[in-house]
């Protein structure tokens, strides 16, 4: 380990000041209870995207781009509806 330079020598953790080491305290405890509650939250609001618990890249995918496999009006217009439909003006794909 290299020697502290003198004009650095106040600049460790345990040489300086008690208000100082409690804010930085104050500052990590306060970015790590953020980052906590940030994963909490994308917990809650995308885990079950896919239909099974736990939160996975699919849960991330359908949330943010969409289930591209086919929507509920493209399946009725492909089912039930088709005899309505005119194949002529439309063009599912």
């Amino acid at each position: 380990m290299k020697p502290i330079p003198p004009d650095f020598a106040w600049l460790n953790l345990p040489n300086l000041p008690t208000p100082v080491k409690v804010l930085f305290s104050g500052y990590l405890l306060a970015i790590g209870l953020g980052l906590c509650m940030a994963g909490l939250q994308i917990m809650q609001t995308h885990g079950m995207a896919d239909g099974k618990p736990r939160l996975s890249l699919d849960d991330i995918v359908y949330s943010y781009y969409g289930n591209r496999s086919g929507s509920k009006l493209e399946s009725k217009l492909n089912g039930s509806m088709k005899r309505w439909v005119r194949q002529k003006h439309v063009s599912i794909s």
